[in-house]
């Protein structure tokens, strides 16, 4: 099951615009620790009763396995930081390295975005879930390991109890 990366963030409080020719854009990025703490808790039943309704529909007629989807923390702060698309993403490493606080305070709101919309996802039907980490290749190796892996294995140790395939595919990693 494809859907937007950007989808669970709308009910969360992003303005977000997929604008044509550009990407998502962000009308309100992420700058400080205030702005982290705005972020609500995704309710998926109530914000996104579509998505948990395609996959039902879609266990009833589908033959093969229907893999669930979301964003990947990193990829979601990076457009939530620079305010849409990047090619260097810095404001995002500026902020992952100067804002050490800050950075934490978003990544774990993101990964408990990220289990609750995947859960949700379970739980209406999808067989294996897969987290997308589309800009997580422009860091260095020490980088992820030290800013990024955490959270990943805090997602990975959270969804474990579904005891669903889980699968996490970076672009641009070795």
């Amino acid at each position: 099951l494809f859907a937007d990366i950007m989808t669970p963030l709308r009910p969360v409080g992003v303005n977000v615009d997929i604008k044509a020719g550009v990407g998502p854009v962000i009308d309100n990025p992420i700058r400080s620790q205030k702005d982290v703490a705005q972020l609500i808790t995704l309710e998926p039943d109530k914000h996104v009763p579509y998505i948990m309704e395609a996959i039902k529909i879609l266990r009833q007629q589908l033959t093969v396995p229907l893999i669930g989807f979301a964003g990947a923390p990193f990829t979601l702060a990076s457009y939530l930081i620079e305010g849409g698309p990047s090619k260097q993403y810095h404001k995002t490493k500026a902020l992952m390295y100067s804002e050490p606080h800050t950075w934490q305070a978003l990544m774990n709101k993101l990964a408990d975005l990220t289990v609750t919309y995947l859960r949700a996802q379970i739980r209406a039907g999808a067989q294996a879930v897969q987290i997308f980490d589309s800009w997580v290749g422009a860091l260095t190796a020490e980088d992820f390991r030290h800013y990024i892996k955490p959270t990943m294995q805090h997602i990975f140790d959270s969804l474990k109890i579904t005891k669903v395939p889980t699968i996490y595919f970076g672009v641009g990693t070795g």
